[in-house]
């Protein structure tokens, strides 16, 4: 069982990723978190939303194997913060993380900009004060850009931090 807060970060994560708020993660869920992601980016039919698509498939169908405890096909809030191997969720999450980053760099440059991790935020559903904190979080060299190497740390952070000071706490909005 995590400690408390990294408890509180996966709650927070998993209700980011039930959009339809039914106290479950399904395949549904997931689709949803792709077409918000490509719709932000305004990057529907590109390659790099062809990438998103696939990994939120293979994403959904891991995620359905190691956490779908009972075998419903969708995953309960318990299923999700009770996960025994926090590493490989982490590792799922870093795999479709990395997709995101490509779609949500419009300018193809290899980091975010403010404006496009507002506009990837917005659609998630992270309110305008939690993403902007959250972006300065994570941008540690204090640039004006997330990289993909201050993405990944940030989520690999989220999943492996007791600290709740870490600034990869907010790799998934506000904590």
């Amino acid at each position: 069982m995590p400690d408390p807060t990294q408890e509180r970060k996966l709650r927070r994560h998993f209700e980011l990723l039930d959009f339809d708020g039914n106290g479950f993660i399904e395949q549904s869920d997931i689709e949803e978190f792709v077409e918000r992601i490509t719709e932000a980016a305004g990057a529907e039919g590109t390659p790099q939303s062809v990438r998103l698509r696939e990994e939120g498939g293979r994403l959904w169908r891991r995620l359905q194997k190691a956490l779908d405890t009972d075998g419903d096909q969708r995953i309960s809030r318990d299923e999700f913060v009770g996960a025994a191997d926090l590493n490989a969720v982490m590792a799922m999450a870093v795999e479709l993380g990395a997709a995101s980053f490509e779609v949500t760099d419009t300018d193809r440059d290899g980091r975010i900009s403010l404006q496009e991790w507002i506009r990837m935020d917005r659609k998630l559903g992270v309110s305008h004060a939690d993403s902007m904190h959250g972006f300065r979080l994570l941008d540690r060299d204090g640039d004006g850009f997330v990289t993909r190497a201050e993405y990944v740390k940030g989520v690999e952070e989220f999943y492996r931090s007791d600290d709740p000071q870490a600034p990869g706490n907010w790799a998934f909005g506000g904590f």
